[in-house]
C-alpha cells in the first residue's frame, strides 16, 4: 500500500500534459523577463534564461534553489556576462519547470534530465554553479557524465549526511516525509511557509522582504515548489557519491540558521581538494545576497585554474 500511496503523491506534483505544458510556455512565466526559453524533454518543461558572453567564453550555469525564481538572478547575470556564457534554470518540479506525468523525482532520474538540458543548452564542459540540494546532481553528473562538467561552484552544499541532518532539522515532526500529507501541506502552506524559511535562511533580515516579494509574485503564478516529493524521493539516506576530481569551489554563507557551519566542511568527505571561501556575513543565497562579491569571486577563482 505504501508503494501505491507514493506514486499518488508523487502523481500530484507531477501531473502535467501537453496543455499545461503550453500555458507555462505562454503565460506570465514566459514573458515576465525578455530572455525566458524553455527545453522539453519526455518528463520535464525546463525554464531557463541565458546571457551570450564573449566568444569563447565558457559556459556557467546556475541551478535555481526554490522558493527562488529565475527572476531573481538579473543583477549577478549582469555581473557575471562579461566573462561567462551564464545560463539559470529552474529544477524538474520548481518554479515554473513542471514534470510531466512520467517523471517521478528519483535521484538519477531527476540528474539524468538535467543532464540532457546541460547537453542540449549549456554544451560540454560547463561550470555548475549549483546551490543547496541541487548539489548533489552536480556531484553526481561530475563523475557520471564528467563530459559534461569541467568544474563546479558548489553553493550551500553539504555531503548525503549532511542533507539527511538538514531534512529532519527542517521536517521535525515528518509532515514533509508523509506522503500524500506532505504534497497537500506543500500545497496548502508553500507561500506561508516562505517567509519563516527566508528569515532562518539569510540571516540578515533586510533582504527578507526583497526575496519574499520576488518569490510571492511567482508563486501568485504559479510557480511550483514540490518539497515534499523532493524530500520523499530525491534526497534519500542511501544514495551514494564516488569522489569527484574536477576543480571544485564551495561558497558557504555563515549566517544560514537551515545549515550548521559542520555541514560546510563535510563535503570534503566528496572532493578532498575543494577550496572553500566562507562568508560570515551571508546566508543560504549569497550569491543573491551580495551578486558582486560572489561574481568576483567566481572570477577570481576561474582566472587562477586558467594560469
Amino acid at each position: 500500500m505504501s508503494g501505491v500511496l507514493q506514486r499518488i503523491a508523487l502523481r500530484m506534483d507531477a501531473h502535467f500534459n501537453a496543455k499545461h505544458v503550453d500555458e507555462f510556455k505562454s503565460g506570465w512565466a514566459a514573458s515576465v523577463r525578455d530572455n525566458v526559453q524553455f527545453y522539453e524533454t519526455d518528463r520535464v518543461l525546463f525554464r531557463y534564461r541565458e546571457v551570450k558572453g564573449p566568444e569563447g567564453a565558457p559556459t556557467l550555469v546556475f541551478s535555481v534553489d526554490p522558493p527562488v525564481s529565475l527572476e531573481q538572478y538579473d543583477e549577478l547575470m549582469g555581473l557575471l556576462c562579461n566573462d561567462f556564457r551564464v545560463v539559470v534554470f529552474e529544477l524538474p518540479g520548481m518554479g515554473f519547470s513542471p514534470g510531466k506525468r512520467a517523471f517521478r523525482f528519483g535521484f538519477r532520474e531527476t540528474n539524468d534530465q538535467i543532464a540532457r538540458f546541460l547537453e542540449a543548452i549549456a554544451g560540454p564542459g560547463s561550470i555548475l554553479a549549483f546551490s543547496c540540494g541541487a548539489g548533489l546532481a552536480s556531484l553526481d553528473l561530475a563523475t557520471r557524465r564528467p563530459g559534461l562538467v569541467s568544474a563546479q561552484v558548489l553553493i550551500q552544499v553539504t555531503n548525503v549526511a549532511g542533507f539527511a541532518e538538514w531534512k529532519t532539522a527542517r521536517d521535525p515532526k515528518r509532515i514533509l516525509a508523509k506522503p500524500i500529507l506532505g504534497q497537500l501541506a506543500m500545497r496548502k502552506l508553500a507561500k506561508k511557509r516562505m517567509p519563516a524559511w527566508f528569515r532562518l535562511s539569510l540571516g540578515r533580515k533586510e533582504h527578507v522582504p526583497e526575496f519574499c516579494a520576488c518569490s510571492g509574485a511567482a508563486m501568485d503564478h504559479g510557480a511550483l515548489w514540490s518539497l515534499a516529493s523532493a524530500y520523499q524521493v530525491y534526497l534519500r539516506p542511501d544514495i551514494s557519491l564516488a569522489q569527484v576530481n574536477q576543480p571544485t569551489l564551495v561558497i558557504w554563507g555563515e549566517a544560514d540558521g537551515s545549515h550548521p557551519i559542520e555541514h560546510r566542511d563535510a563535503i570534503l568527505s566528496v572532493v578532498p581538494a575543494a577550496d572553500i571561501r566562507s562568508f560570515r556575513k551571508l546566508g543560504h543565497f549569497p550569491e543573491l545576497q551580495d551578486p558582486l562579491t560572489i561574481a568576483q569571486t567566481i572570477c577570481g577563482w576561474t582566472t587562477e585554474l586558467n594560469r
